[in-house]
């Protein structure tokens, strides 16, 4: 085997070319307080074919790779990256098969677990990573470098495994190696197709049944088919979400899980600094009657967030609304719902408060949307639909949030999951605003074990159980559960909700969601101390609400359910929701935010009209519904609306 330099990297052996002089624009040598960065290849050959490229760097960051890897890609040769620096040692993937992922696909991966730096070199206008000192031991460099060697010549013998495409790590304190898999992104621009995302959702929605898999999909969505199916995604170093933990505090019987995903906000070249502070801070969260599925829903709740964001491959028109035909395009304010007041009331939330109201003479980028009750394609403005996405300069008219964003087994399932948390949030909205008492639900009514387990749970830390009826006129089931404190005077009180065809499954909902919410009040003490939770409204609330003082938290016990759906409608989920939402005169809006790389069908879904439960008090249903349902003689004014906005 004969080992040359190439592409003008000096000559030498492997661990002398690592400590040369720069190229390619970065420093040329070691000035004072200036990092140096450093590629060096050394080509490696069996007889007179050059097989195989060892690139020795500082970053597998730096942007001179993509041109290494575009020579190799081209030339159909292999190149195997080692990083010899730091606290960790980074050996692989092999790189250069038409039908790996390339250095492209890697690079984003390890870009959104830098957010920060990314957003830092973006504004300065400098290209790659921050420069480094490459710190190393004699020691760590020379193993990292003997391992790297070993497994050039193990390739170069023609042995071959799955683990030479993973990213390998090794561990200068441990001694540890650990295996980072990487997977092929489809729409990457360097190996993949850029326009699948676009033409996806450029395409009319064909949506089979809810039970039936589209295809790839796979038939298993039970969680643990899920976790075998996506669990790659879970790394920290490669991975979408960088771990899944079992959240410690209260009773086992909670099964709350935590997904730590802060690698997404502040990926896109738009991102703003709010959005990446935001996104250091993400994690979505897992609830279910068992520990295994509520791994699986933490996964999927962080997947679904992460198909959200805003990655610049989404289609995108630049117009202004008073240009565009007003058949083809939704007014944004007839999904946001801010009253006009409220642009000027700053004492509202953050996530509750936008800065400017639309601007309908304003250029800015519109997505198509397909509705479901029309048939055809809609526009709504892209940061309206994907967290991130651009606004114009100086303003910020549209907030993209949560609201009806689902994931599913299959797209239809998606949708229909989306729509149920639009009818669910509804529901909480015209309940909350207008402090309305609601039924009871008769929790001894049903003979299931596990609610009998949770109730208890609660007992076993000093709190009471109940539940309310929240249906509305689409008559899906709606469930409010609650628990409070009963032995002191701050009474923590806490929510969980939930919306299914089925009134016992929307019921198990809101009880799971119940215990996803209690580990932040289970450890809270008499003097006010002890609580898990760091938002200002949220202590706010768990310091001094009462039941006494929140009336409708409190059942009313000569309240009246509206009439209700009784289990899964005949002819499909899906066609009863398209239906309910046609007879009230509404429209149906889907947009397909599933994301090649990731495979899990992701669905956004918008009812214009339905409100969210945040703070949005434009005229419309929460004013109406309730007069409607017999529960309230007349609208609420304005200035009776409950003043706490809703914080879950």
């Amino acid at each position: 085997m004969d080992a040359r330099t190439v592409d003008g990297a000096m000559d030498g052996e492997a661990g002398g070319a690592a400590s040369g002089q720069a190229t390619g624009g970065y420093p040329t040598g070691p000035r004072p307080g200036t990092p140096r960065q450093e590629i060096c290849q050394i080509a490696l050959r069996q007889q007179d074919a050059a097989e195989l490229t060892l690139v020795v760097c500082d970053d597998y960051l730096d942007p001179r790779l993509a041109a290494v890897d575009a020579a190799h890609r081209a030339a159909g040769r292999r190149w195997l990256p080692v990083k010899p620096v730091g606290t960790q040692a980074w050996l692989g993937p092999f790189l250069g098969a038409p039908d790996d992922p390339c250095w492209s696909c890697l690079a984003d991966r390890l870009w959104r677990g830098r957010q920060a730096e990314a957003y830092l070199q973006r504004r300065l206008g400098r290209p790659g990573p921050v420069p480094r000192p490459p710190a190393s031991l004699p020691a760590s460099r020379a193993a990292a470098l003997q391992l790297a060697a070993l497994e050039a010549a193990k390739w170069l013998a023609g042995h071959r495994h799955p683990g030479q495409r993973a990213l390998r790590t090794l561990d200068s304190l441990t001694a540890t190696v650990d295996h980072h898999p990487l997977s092929r992104r489809p729409q990457c621009p360097g190996c993949g197709d850029p326009a699948l995302v676009a033409a996806r959702i450029r395409a009319p929605l064909a949506l089979p049944s809810p039970r039936e898999p589209l295809p790839g999909t796979g038939t298993d969505t039970s969680p643990r088919g899920i976790m075998e199916r996506y669990g790659h995604l879970v790394d920290p170093v490669t991975g979408l979400i960088t771990e899944i933990r079992r959240d410690p505090r209260g009773p086992a019987v909670l099964n709350c899980f935590h997904a730590r995903h802060p690698s997404y906000a502040g990926a896109g070249p738009q991102s703003g600094l709010d959005t990446v502070r935001a996104g250091l801070r993400a994690a979505a969260h897992g609830k279910g009657r068992t520990a295994e599925q509520a791994r699986a829903s933490a996964l999927c709740e962080a997947l679904e967030h992460y198909s959200g964001h805003f990655q610049g491959d989404e289609p995108r028109q630049r117009a202004r609304y008073r240009d565009l035909c007003p058949d083809d395009a939704v007014h944004p304010d007839a999904v946001q719902l801010f009253d006009p007041r409220q642009f000027r009331d700053r004492t509202l939330p953050a996530r509750h408060r936008i800065h400017d109201p639309f601007d309908e003479g304003a250029e800015l980028d519109w997505t198509p949307v397909w509705s479901l009750t029309a048939e055809r394609h809609r526009l709504l403005p892209t940061a309206l639909l994907y967290y991130g996405a651009p606004q114009p300069p100086g303003r910020r008219c549209c907030r993209a949030d949560s609201n009806g964003a689902a994931a599913g087994g299959t797209l239809a399932d998606a949708v229909v999951r989306g729509f149920l948390e639009l009818v669910e949030r509804d529901a909480i909205a015209l309940w909350w605003y207008n402090r309305t008492r609601q039924p009871a639900v008769a929790l001894d009514a049903f003979d299931d074990p596990w609610l009998a387990e949770v109730r208890a749970a609660h007992r076993g830390v000093r709190r009471e159980v109940w539940a309310l009826d929240l249906t509305t006129d689409f008559g899906i089931p709606v469930v409010a559960a609650l628990s409070r404190r009963v032995d002191k005077p701050a009474e923590d009180i806490t929510f969980g909700f939930g919306a299914h065809f089925d009134r016992h499954t929307a019921l198990c909902h809101a009880f799971a969601e119940l215990n996803q919410m209690l580990p932040a009040v289970v450890e809270a003490r008499a003097d006010g101390g002890g609580y898990g939770a760091a938002e200002p409204e949220a202590l706010r609330w768990f310091r001094t609400a009462t039941l006494a003082g929140q009336h409708h938290l409190a059942p009313d016990p000569a309240a009246v359910p509206p009439p209700e759906i009784s289990g899964p409608p005949e002819g499909g989920e899906l066609a009863a929701v398209r239906d309910s939402v046609r007879r009230r005169g509404m429209e149906l809006l889907v947009l397909d935010q599933t994301r090649p790389d990731v495979g899990l069908p992701v669905a956004k879904v918008l009812v214009p009209g339905m409100r969210p439960h945040w703070a949005r008090f434009a005229p419309g249903r929460l004013f109406d519904v309730p007069v409607a349902l017999g529960r309230l003689p007349g609208p609420t004014p304005y200035e009776d609306l409950n003043p706490i906005p809703f914080f879950l």
